[in-house]
Formats: structure tokens, sequence, C-alpha cells
């Protein structure tokens, strides 16, 4: 084998392994993927809990469990979530405090989505909604990680425990809840305001279309070489003319 011929095929070996193990790992991917969404599944499936106190339960714990908050909604404390667009519509989401009967630190409770310039009148509803004391039901998430801001609008950049709390003057949980009852549709601006639900969480990257493209691509580059190392030079040494005999000893 020619030098030039033996750094071809190597360099195209080696495209070949990594293009193989791209898709082995989509398909690793994919796997622990919907290993985490079978997991959360079976907690959401679980009886809800009844939440008298939210230091009872570690944030990594009781996440993707649905809940009843047994408390009262601190209205005047409520704070909003900066452009939040649903269905191109400009909007914002409602996180209201609720300070829990056991006493401990308050839950922040994600109302749901209202349109831009609803927030008073929404707001307004709530407070005649008698939403003071009683039972929040939800999916509690775990926020700790999140990287939350107050802007200069008065509303957040996402919803951070630790500055919210911060900001509030007391404590708060570090998970928060979902408010409303599971969905099986995206939410839409045409609903009754505010906006609210929540949905299973859902593997949403396309890791066995990727790892396909990946093979693909590994499968071409494999018959590419083939034809271009091994049926190419046969065709052309066929094509190529018979040499004489006399051809080795003229002169």
């Amino acid at each position: 084998m020619q030098p030039r011929t033996a750094a071809v095929l190597a360099l195209l070996t080696m495209a070949f392994v990594v293009l193989v193990g791209l898709g082995v790992w989509q398909v690793q991917r994919n796997d622990w993927k919907q290993g985490l969404v079978e997991a959360s599944h079976a907690r959401t499936e679980a009886t809800p809990l009844e939440v008298m106190e939210a230091g009872e339960y570690a944030a990594d714990e009781i996440e993707y469990r649905r809940v009843n908050l047994h408390g009262t909604w601190l209205l005047e404390d409520a704070m909003f979530l900066a452009t939040r667009a649903r269905e191109s519509v400009r909007g914002e989401e409602i996180i209201v405090p609720v300070r829990l009967e056991g006493g401990g630190p308050a839950v922040l409770v994600n109302v749901g989505w209202i349109p831009d310039g609803a927030r008073e009148d929404v707001l307004r509803e709530l407070t005649d909604d008698a939403r003071g004391t009683g039972v929040t039901t939800g999916l509690a998430v775990d926020a700790t990680g999140r990287d939350g801001r107050l802007i200069p609008s008065g509303s957040w950049s996402n919803l951070d425990t630790k500055a919210m709390a911060e900001e509030l003057g007391y404590d708060v949980a570090p998970w928060f809840v979902l408010g409303g009852e599971e969905r099986t549709a995206n939410p839409s601006p045409s609903e009754p305001l505010p906006v609210g639900g929540w949905r299973r969480y859902e593997n949403t990257t396309p890791h066995v279309e990727y790892a396909l493209t990946w093979f693909g691509l590994a499968a071409v580059l494999a018959v590419s070489a083939v034809f271009r190392l091994v049926i190419a030079p046969r065709r052309e040494a066929r094509r190529a003319p018979p040499s004489r005999p006399d051809d080795a000893t003229s002169s």
C-alpha cells in the first residue's frame, strides 16, 4: 500500500470511529433522558403531598411532586417574571408567596401567565376571589441554581428564590410551585387569566434523530472510502491496456 493511500485510510478510519462514537453517545443520552422522564413521571403520579411547612422537604426530594399548600397568599408581595410570550403575545408570569400554616419559609407559587397591561386587573380579581387562606395545588419544582435579577421595570428576569427572598425580606423555600392542574396542551392567551397549570417533564431533544444522522454519515463515509480505495483502483486497473512482453526488455 502506498504511503499516501495509507494516510488517507488512517484519516477515514479515525473519522468513521468519531462519527460512530457520536451516534452511540446520542443513544446513551436518549436512554439517560428517558430514565429521567420515567422517574419524574413516577414522582408526579404519586399521592400529592399535604405541605404545612416548607422546611419538611428538601428541593430535590419534592421536585415533580404534586403538592397541596396549606397557607395564606401574600398578594401584596406579588412579583412578576418579565418577557414571557404566549403565541407571540407579550406578557409576564405572576409569582405569589404563600405563608404556610406551620410557619417557616414561604413558598413561591407561579400563578400563571397574563398579557402585558393586565397586571392590576388580574391582581384585583385574585384578591376578590377569596384566595387569602386555603389550599393551593400545583407541581413542585427545584429552584436551586437559578440566576435571576430585578430589572429596572420592577419585574424579574428569572425565578430566583434566593434573590427574591432578599428582596422580600423573609425566608423563601428553595423550591417553588407551578400552580394549577396538569395540562395536556400548551397554554393559550385566549384562556381565562391568569393562564396557569403545568405539564409533565418530557424529553424534547431528538437524540434518536441525532444518532441516526451520525450513523448515516458514518455509513456514507464507509461507502465512499470503499469506492475510493477499492472499487475505483480496480476499475482503473481493468481499463488500463495490458503491457506487452517486449516492453520490459526494450531499451
